[in-house]
């Protein structure tokens, strides 16, 4: 008897680990950074978040510096499943997921990296067409990532105007790469994530980067000079989810977990104006202080005349898929105009009172 009470006692034991193990999902994602840096902190505060707002019958496991798949295999492998989740970059992606890259042009209008967040946030959350384009590739996108403004980085006196840019080693990690060899650059194809490596062996001379991400790589020890570019931040970072997997939680797990991408932007967006900041200071101070540069109005000129192929190849990828980029570059501008008058009005929302 004592047996059979035992074994009761235990069978049922182990029925209620098995239902507590059955409760729990573990979304296995794949991060292409090092776990450092501003945007680090926000791919960790996705997880916590979600964690946080399922009761923990969500959690994510993390794996950092694309050890899961490489940048440019982001798409296919979170499509199939190979990761639950992960961030895709637009110009990784040009040619597949042209809306996403759309984000990543050089464009010339103002973009504040808040602003351009929620303007794609929005974009990518009401538009029809990107929705039936999203289901085309089996993903539900959470959140962008902007980044602050560009600035060319490089070894040695630098770029101090376009006519400097021809011969020089330059990476290759995103849409600025055209217009740059463009202008004569000599391109080297490679991710962003490479070029502290490749600038301390002289591989390249230059690439293009962003004030807390240059202190958090540590390339601010490989550089002399950075550029002013005068583009609107680059938003076309994205996390996205496999839409198996999200549709196999249940309705409450997933309007939680929908509910963490505008909440990480405003985190996100306070985080990079503070790095941003605190990494301008270590740029410009000390005896390893940067020389920062400006170009002239008619170099700068130059370079939007140099990028206007580059929007007419962005159009003719958008029009392979079945989508009228015009109308959606146009819907992204006046989005862009209304988030811009939020802030103008409104202001920040770690600075209203």
């Amino acid at each position: 008897m004592r047996k059979s009470i035992l074994g009761a006692v235990m069978a049922a034991s182990v029925s209620v680990l098995a239902v507590a193990a059955h409760a729990e999902t573990r979304l296995i994602a794949n991060e292409p950074g090092p776990n450092r840096g501003v945007r680090a902190e926000a791919v960790n505060y996705i997880a916590e978040q979600i964690a946080e707002r399922t009761g923990g019958e969500v959690t994510v496991e993390q794996n950092w510096g694309g050890a899961l798949f490489k940048t440019d295999a982001a798409l296919q492998s979170i499509s199939v499943g190979v990761a639950d989740m992960g961030v895709l970059i637009g110009a990784y992606v040009a040619s597949e997921f042209p809306e996403l890259q759309m984000a990543g042009l050089l464009l010339n209008k103002p973009g504040h990296p808040w602003v351009m967040m929620q303007a794609v946030y929005e974009l990518f959350t009401t538009n029809e067409r990107i929705q039936e384009r999203l289901d085309e590739m089996n993903l539900v996108y959470l959140a962008p990532f902007s980044l602050s403004p560009a600035i060319l980085a490089c070894r040695g006196d630098g770029i101090r105007s376009i006519k400097d840019i021809k011969g020089a080693k330059i990476a290759h990690t995103g849409s600025s790469g055209d217009v740059l060899a463009a202008l004569g650059g000599n391109m080297v194809s490679m991710p962003i994530y490479d070029v502290y490596q490749s600038m301390e062996t002289g591989l390249v001379d230059c690439s293009v980067t962003y004030a807390y991400y240059a202190v958090a790589s540590k390339l601010n020890e490989e550089i002399d000079t950075m550029t002013e570019l005068r583009y609107s931040t680059v938003t076309s970072l994205g996390t996205v989810i496999n839409k198996d997997t999200f549709e196999r939680l249940t309705p409450e797990q997933q309007e939680a977990i929908l509910a963490v991408g505008p909440d990480m932007m405003d985190f996100y967006g306070e985080k990079l104006e503070e790095a941003d900041a605190k990494a301008l200071e270590v740029l410009s101070s000390g005896d390893d202080a940067v020389d920062f540069v400006k170009l002239s109005d008619a170099d700068y000129d130059a370079m939007d005349v140099a990028g206007a192929p580059m929007f007419d190849n962005w159009r003719a990828d958008a029009d392979a898929v079945g989508t009228d980029g015009e109308a959606l570059l146009a819907e992204l501008y006046s989005l862009m105009e209304k988030w811009t008058l939020v802030m103008e009005t409104e202001g920040l929302p770690w600075n209203r009172k």
